[in-house]
């Protein structure tokens, strides 16, 4: 895919700047892991689920709050239930997963920069991966979208390295293509093998590469595929039937795409700012990148093809999402690698010409971005946060010392990719300041960590609790406890599937008619800022 010898074949990426990428992830991603609480409701959902798995002894079928949960397979359950199991119930355990999956979404993204462009663009496709805020933010979460980035990631590396340079496609290579797509049907559902299919499916016609869709043995891959992704759904329709499979595929899946069943809806655009801001500090070199990618794909040398790949990797999915009813900001992580080389395609060029005009350009640029963020976010978090503005300030403060890198570049004092480097070590210091310092003094706004501790010893594990217009996973994984979603405008108390009930999770305001609607007064109550949990007199 490459015109110069270098660029003909695949990038070797030295061990040592692949232990350098992992070890930015590491200082990135790694501090203050277990710090926080779990954030509501997606971190409650996952790790609880994983957690009831495990006291239940079946770690095959996904269960949460006593009941089924089929909307997503059981990798990333699967994948928790084993870090809890050897770590304990933690909030650690519960992200590691994460953090461990977005570990190789960086090292891969390097080897897909060097597959395509060489290894100097791939170790810095990786520093972009390891510092990029969407990518940090999602290695720190116990959700299953890591997982599914990562094998997507995965399944079209080896697509490169199978077809790279090679008349036929072959090698094992091919094999984990199929592997790793089925690995991320297994992750979250169907987007496992449609995403690959979209960026493979687009570019071998773009590249005019018609034959190759019978060269890489689809019928033989679709039996590896299947081999990997069939057992877990014969076991589930072993125990659920029919119910599993439409749930599973049409409700959580065709519904979510098609309908706004789930309340998620946006603007054809609404993935444009995300990207934006999920590349940040990269946002200001992917755009540059992606002027530069899309006037490469034009010609007709060998050579862009490369720059086509990355287009069909990014535009075929943000298309195929952007389209969907549902909405959400972590659907579109599986792109962040394309972009993210984009970014780093073109750092890499500039460095290597010696453009230092333009390289200058893009750090000042990328500067006045990060000044922007700080004056502008500190005062906007202020007023949302209820915390002074100074305080917000010190939590962005970090972010100046991009602007430092620039001018040490300014100065004459290193090139573009030092500055790269810089601005990646900058927001390893952000990301430390932001969990070490600013999300503890935010806890509160969640509170419900705090709660169950102060319920500890009085709210027996197991117990049934009414949650009452408020809805809180993360209770049920900090206290062991079920909930009953109370809806005090549809049933009458007690609820006919709940008797007995004698504790509510509600919010202050509602404890007055809690009082009402019950009849009874509560003989404890437990208060932290957002939620109140009440024990209710007995008869």
């Amino acid at each position: 895919m490459s015109g110069s010898a270098q660029e003909n074949s695949p990038g070797r990426i030295p061990s040592r700047s692949l232990l350098a990428v992992a070890a930015l992830y590491l200082a990135v991603t790694l501090p203050f892991l277990g710090g926080p609480a779990l954030f509501d409701p997606d971190e409650g959902y996952y790790p609880e689920t994983a957690r009831e798995m495990i006291a239940g002894g079946d770690w095959l079928d996904p269960v949460f709050n006593g009941a089924p949960r089929w909307g997503k397979p059981v990798g990333f359950y699967l994948a928790d239930a084993v870090s809890m199991s050897a770590l304990g119930t933690s909030e650690f355990a519960a992200r590691l997963p994460s953090l461990l999956a977005g570990l190789g979404l960086a090292l891969v993204t390097a080897l897909i920069g060097a597959a395509l462009f060489g290894p100097g663009t791939g170790v810095l496709a990786g520093v972009f991966c390891a510092s990029a805020v969407q990518t940090a933010l999602y290695s720190r979460s116990a959700v299953p979208d890591m997982f599914l980035a990562l094998f997507v990631a995965l399944s079209l590396l080896a697509f490169l390295r199978a077809t790279l340079g090679r008349n036929r496609p072959g090698g094992p290579w091919l094999w984990v293509m199929y592997l790793s797509a089925g690995l991320a049907f297994l992750s979250k559902g169907p987007l496992g093998a449609i995403l690959p299919a979209i960026v493979i499916g687009s570019f071998l016609p773009a590249a005019r590469q018609w034959r190759r869709f019978i060269e890489l043995k689809p019928l033989r891959g679709l039996l590896l595929f299947l081999a990997v992704v069939t057992p877990w759904y014969v076991y589930m329709y072993s125990l659920h039937g029919r119910d599993f499979m439409v749930e599973h595929f049409i409700g959580r899946n065709l519904e979510r795409y098609f309908t706004d069943r789930w309340e998620h809806s946006g603007p054809l655009w609404y993935y444009v700012p995300v990207l934006a801001a999920g590349t940040f500090p990269w946002t200001v070199a992917f755009v540059a990148g992606l002027v530069s990618s899309a006037r490469g794909a034009i010609s007709r040398s060998r050579l862009d093809r490369s720059h086509l790949f990355l287009l069909c990797w990014l535009l075929g999915m943000l298309v195929f999402f952007s389209f969907s009813r549902s909405k959400l900001p972590n659907y579109v992580l599986p792109l962040y690698p394309a972009a993210l080389v984009i970014a780093a395609r073109l750092v890499s060029r500039l460095n290597e010409q010696g453009a230092r005009v333009r390289g200058l350009a893009i750090a000042w640029t990328t500067s006045a971005v990060a000044a922007l963020l700080v004056t502008v976010g500190a005062g906007i978090l202020s007023r949302k946060l209820g915390e002074p503005q100074f305080v917000l300030l010190l939590w962005l403060s970090p972010l100046a010392l991009i602007a430092a890198a620039a001018a040490l570049v300014h100065l004459g004092r290193g090139g573009i990719r030092n500055w790269a480097w810089g601005c990646a070590l900058a927001m390893a210091v952000f990301f430390a300041v932001l969990t070490g310092a600013a999300i503890p003094r935010l806890d509160s706004l969640q509170a419900v960590r705090q709660l169950a501790a102060d319920s500890q010893g009085l709210l027996p594990p197991g117990e049934n609790v009414a949650a009452w217009r408020v809805w809180s996973p993360s209770f049920l994984f900090y206290t062991g406890t079920r909930a009953y979603r109370f809806n005090p405008e549809e049933e009458s108390w007690p609820p006919d599937s709940a008797p007995g009930i004698e504790w509510v999770l509600t919010r202050p305001s509602a404890v007055v008619e809690v009082e009402r609607i019950t009849g009874k007064r509560p003989s404890l109550v437990l208060g932290r800022d957002r939620f109140v949990l009440l024990r209710l007199e007995a008869e």
